[in-house]
């Protein structure tokens, strides 16, 4: 069996595991084995890459971060600062696009698994004012949900991008940044406009005492976005030599902090909401993760696919295709990072192209985001089509279109950024 066809099987392996629900991070760790038996490593050998794959501090890094940032989406909501947060933001809101967007785009800034589900209400309440359809507000919710999730530096796929590849969270910001406006821009010439179409005019906002103290609700989540920021500065001045992932979970831990303060008595009311929250299952698949970047090493996989392929464009091909098709059958951005960057950045770096890895990044982040847009899979979509009592699949048309556009425009953009 050729390195092609054998990289094809595993994937193939993770895919059916995916979709037999048996959990992403044992289907990943399947995949595992299976790439180390294909490729001339015995059930010993995978056995012992395991600890050299999980006692490292990359991994530590990442799981402390991912674990705090979980641990933050789930003070914020159960606090309900987050509620009154927004009730202010309605506040002084005349923008009818503004008003429907804005709910599912600023909790997109937090990266809670199925986070659409609680900026539907919101969304709902601010189309009765508009005559949006539900089937409208059952795509603006979901796809405004995930503007954010190709450059927000919190998500815990851009995270694990940026260790795989070596560059900094601030790099690839920075590398990033055009993800969020062309999401927005297919949001709105393909689900928001047309949903607007008849809507009136909005009423003015109201201004009182309610809304004005509602502003302070937006106090830790701003600590954790300029906490982070400034926290990756001060370990990149003070501490060279240190990861700047420590300053971002040093920031994350005062959010929680600043949020269970002004819980006040509330607060073991809070923590016990929030620890609902299972985070175990996610830190499993960082695991199942790093294991197979391990086994990719160790079978020198990549050197074996470059001399099947013959490098060239081959790599590019593949940043457009695996990532939206790991994407599509999960639903899940950290899915389709863990399982298709280590090999496309493995396979860059052996065909002579490291140079390329920052673009072969941006495209399959927007090749990986159309997939898990276009996903039955995705837990946002089903879940928001629940809360508005829509068929999912009936909707799901109305969101490949937007979604399948984001491969050739991020195509666009990716030639744009790094020429």
């Amino acid at each position: 069996m050729t390195a092609v066809l054998s990289v094809a099987a595993v994937f193939a392996v993770m895919l059916a595991g995916i979709r037999l629900k048996l959990g992403l991070g044992l289907s990943i760790l399947a995949g595992s084995l299976v790439l180390a038996l294909l490729f001339g490593l015995s059930p010993l050998d995978w056995a012992r890459a395991v600890p050299g794959a999980l006692l490292t501090e990359e991994a530590f890094i990442l799981c402390a971060i991912i674990a705090v940032i979980l641990a933050f989406s789930a003070l914020y909501s159960a606090s309900g600062q987050s509620a009154r947060f927004m009730r202010a933001i309605r506040g002084r809101v005349r923008s009818r696009s503004l008003l429907l967007v804005f709910f599912p785009a600023l909790i997109g800034l937090l990266p809670m698994p199925g986070g659409a589900i609680f900026s539907a209400p919101m969304v709902q309440k601010a189309a009765e004012e508009l005559d949006v359809t539900p089937r409208d507000q059952t795509l603006i919710n979901y796809w405004f949900r995930h503007l954010w999730e190709l450059a927000w530096p919190l998500y815990p796929g851009l995270i694990l991008a940026s260790s795989l590849a070596g560059i900094p969270v601030t790099g690839l910001v920075a590398l990033m940044w055009p993800g969020p406006v062309v999401t927005a821009f297919l949001g709105w010439i393909f689900i928001l406009r047309p949903a607007l179409r008849h809507a009136p005019r909005l009423q003015a906002p109201s201004a009182d005492g309610e809304v004005d103290s509602g502003w302070s609700g937006g106090i830790p989540l701003f600590t954790a976005i300029l906490g982070s920021i400034a926290g990756e500065w001060l370990c990149a001045t003070l501490w060279p030599g240190r990861a700047m992932e420590y300053g971002v979970i040093a920031a994350l831990i005062l959010a929680c902090a600043v949020s269970l303060v002004m819980a006040r008595a509330r607060w073991s009311e809070v923590l016990r909401e929030a620890g609902k929250d299972n985070t175990m299952s996610l830190l499993a698949v960082v695991g199942a993760i790093f294991i197979f970047k391990e086994i990719l090493h160790q079978g020198h996989v990549v050197d074996a696919l470059a001399e099947a392929i013959g490098g060239g464009n081959a790599v590019f091909i593949m940043a457009a295709t695996l990532p939206f098709l790991v994407g599509f059958v999960s639903g899940i951005t950290i899915a389709f990072v863990g399982a298709t960057f280590p090999l496309l950045f493995g396979l860059a770096q052996s065909t002579g192209q490291a140079h390329l890895i920052p673009a072969v990044l941006s495209l399959g982040f927007y090749s990986g985001l159309a997939g898990i847009m276009a996903s039955p899979m995705h837990i946002c979509y089903l879940m928001t089509c629940k809360y508005f009592h829509q068929d999912p699949g009936k909707l799901l048309p109305r969101i490949l279109v937007p979604g399948l556009m984001l491969i050739p425009a991020g195509a666009a953009v990716t030639w744009l950024m790094t020429s």
